[in-house]
């Protein structure tokens, strides 16, 4: 069976700039990949580059849809190659939203956390999470003065309310004594783990910070493809896994892996559009050990609401992400590839 295949470009402004030691960050770009059957039918697929976690760029995943055929069956589907992750994910996404789109999803409620801005904005933004119900909340660090930044901790973790608990986010900006000084502050303290201490390729003392303090560690950008993370599945790292679907290829091989392997996982976002976000989070509701809250403080992110997923709060049930309708994203995209 083969499904006519399009592609559109999107570009898209964030409501709020992002700050992350990648950078600010104020607009998103990307693909949808749209198959449609020979009745008419069709599902889409989201392409949400992000290179600096080990993903193809946006030329190259351009490059990529522009180079296969107008009609795709399964077998080319599921062998796009590994260093096209978001390719892989978005056309398996919209071939299996054709191929099972009324498979159920597990009944579930699951945990939200809220993101946080970098800087001094965190602790306003906490306040406002708290009073919506959140009890989980993440903080991006590593974009400013460290000892600045780490000064804010304890008045950060004041404006939690009883019984919730911080992520802190490095995003690999951290050296090893920047991260000691990091963990012992938070020694004691509601912090849930430390992610990202280190960049990519630079991680050897992650193993002697787990084995020195309790707070656990969690890795991110190290990860963040399939290839990668069984790289570190097969090495027995004993931290938290954050992974990304959007970037991490196949979500069934994905899937597979995680049920292989007993392991801690968060599922976290990766700034997709409403297509990428649910077909993200529609991986986390089938993943059998995903406990901690989702990491997809991100739904709502976009200056142009129409983009966005409906914030479902500090909980996310499946039987509400089962209902959500397509939006007009397609319509929303352009079928010329603008230029990069």
């Amino acid at each position: 069976m083969s499904f006519r295949f399009e592609y559109h470009a999107y570009r898209a402004a964030f409501r709020q700039p992002l700050a992350t030691a990648h950078g600010v960050w104020s607009e998103r770009e990307g693909l949808l990949v749209r198959l449609t059957d020979g009745s008419g039918r069709s599902a889409l697929g989201e392409i949400a580059p992000l290179p600096a976690w080990g993903s193809e760029t946006f030329d190259a995943a351009l490059a990529f849809c522009a180079a296969l055929p107008g009609m795709v069956d399964e077998a080319l589907v599921r062998s796009v190659p590994a260093d096209r992750p978001c390719c892989r994910f978005a056309l398996e996404t919209a071939w299996d939203g054709l191929q099972r789109p009324a498979s159920p999803l597990p009944v579930r409620q699951l945990p939200m956390a809220a993101l946080l801005p970098a800087g001094t904005g965190a602790i306003e933004a906490a306040v406002r999470a708290a009073n919506r119900g959140f009890t989980t909340m993440k903080w991006k660090v590593g974009v400013g003065d460290p000892a600045s930044e780490l000064a804010l901790l304890p008045l950060l973790l004041a404006h939690l309310p009883a019984g919730a608990r911080l992520r802190i986010d490095a995003n690999g900006a951290w050296d090893l004594s920047t991260a000691r000084a990091w963990l012992k502050a938070c020694e004691g303290r509601p912090v849930e783990f430390i992610e990202q201490p280190f960049p990519v390729g630079h991680e050897h003392p992650v193993l002697q910070l787990a084995n020195e303090f309790s707070t656990p560690v969690a890795l991110d950008e190290s990860v963040a493809r399939t290839d990668d993370l069984r790289r570190w599945l097969d090495f027995g790292w004993p931290g938290i896994y954050v992974i990304k679907p959007a970037l991490a290829g196949s979500p069934r091989r994905l899937l597979k892996l995680l049920a292989d392997y007993e392991v801690e996982t968060v599922f976290s976002s990766a700034f997709e559009t409403a297509v990428g976000a649910r077909a993200a989070l529609t991986v986390a509701a089938c993943a059998e050990r995903s406990n901690r809250a989702l990491g997809f403080g991100t739904i709502g992110c976009f200056a142009d609401e129409r983009l966005n997923l409906p914030d479902p709060g500090p909980t996310l049930s499946t039987k509400w992400l089962a209902r959500l309708a397509p939006g007009p994203l397609w319509e929303l995209s352009s079928p010329v590839p603008h230029a990069a």
